[in-house]
């Protein structure tokens, strides 16, 4: 019997520390990580010695064996609504924090391209069959979104509303086959259009495709959006050169790129709803570029001659 008073009356002291502990979690990481790690130190500090030292210690603000049976019921009701209470301003101060961390990449974005209209949204679903990484946000035309409309993070380019819905919009992600891209590589000038395949996205991949057999592109050349077609603003970042190929079908080349932003576990993106130079139909994509052979001017002169 004295075994099983003493673990209820241990029980109930151990609720009292907790909730002190949580009460100062709160207070100091609204106040400053070193506050917190002063503060914890202190309130700390006697809890971790010996049980008796702890038992004795939360006696004072509270006279456990003094109260009636009805009393301690209702102090555990109310510790119990009190720690609920902690935890739900806990999960608040997540969330604003979450929201502040948003902003702030919103606003970076904004300072550097200050002519594009940004709107903010979450990754909300996803087919766990889609070989192309697709996604569901939950923006849509109520929010000012369209069709054609480009997904980007602070990181770089994600992709590009496909289908859009009253409160929600279909991303097609840069890794897919439908998707291209103008783009450039900032190191050397030259133009060509990123793309994909079911190969490519598997691997996370995507091609900067067209480019001449002279090209200069070289692994860890910086490739970014080239404003071509009016679907991007210039000066995105879209990735890294892994390597430069040359394409079998065609005899041109082409970059294998990795792109800054990983679109299988991206959870927030921002939607470029305008920019100046959206919708320009005059700045068409890059046509392929002419075969080897034709480059030649002595099979030129034999065709003509023939």
């Amino acid at each position: 019997m004295r075994m099983e008073k003493f673990s209820t009356r241990t029980f109930k002291i151990l609720i009292v520390a907790v909730v002190v502990l949580l009460g100062v979690l709160i207070y100091s990481l609204s106040a400053g990580s070193s506050l917190f790690s002063n503060l914890f130190g202190t309130v700390s500090a006697p809890l971790l010695t010996a049980g008796t030292n702890m038992t004795e210690g939360a006696k004072e603000f509270v006279d456990l064996d003094g109260m009636s049976k009805d009393e301690l019921q209702a102090l555990y009701t109310e510790l119990l609504e009190e720690n609920r209470t902690l935890r739900e301003q806990l999960v608040d101060y997540y969330e604003v924090k979450a929201e502040n961390a948003s902003y702030e990449n919103i606003l970076s974005v904004k300072e550097a391209m200050p002519d594009l209209e940004l709107t903010a949204a979450s990754v909300v679903g996803r087919d766990p069959g889609d070989v192309f990484y697709d996604f569901t946000i939950d923006r849509g035309s109520l929010s000012g979104i369209s069709t054609g409309d480009a997904v980007i993070t602070e990181m770089g380019v994600v992709g590009v509303v496909e289908e859009v819905y009253a409160t929600s919009s279909r991303v097609r992600s840069i890794l897919s086959e439908e998707t291209q891209i103008g783009a450039v590589a900032k190191e050397t000038g030259e133009s060509g259009v990123i793309s994909s395949d079911i190969q490519f996205a598997n691997s996370g991949k995507v091609r900067l495709n067209y480019l001449t057999r002279d090209t200069q592109i070289q692994p860890g050349a910086i490739v970014t959006t080239s404003g071509a077609g009016g679907m991007f603003p210039s000066d995105l970042l879209i990735g890294r050169v892994d390597s430069v190929e040359r394409s079998n079908a065609d005899s041109s080349y082409y970059a294998i790129v990795t792109p800054y932003v990983d679109v299988k576990i991206v959870s927030d993106v921002f939607v470029i709803t305008a920019f100046d130079g959206k919708g320009d139909v005059q700045a068409n994509l890059p046509e392929p570029s002419p075969s080897p052979e034709a480059e030649d001017p002595a099979v030129t002169a034999q065709k003509d001659n023939g």
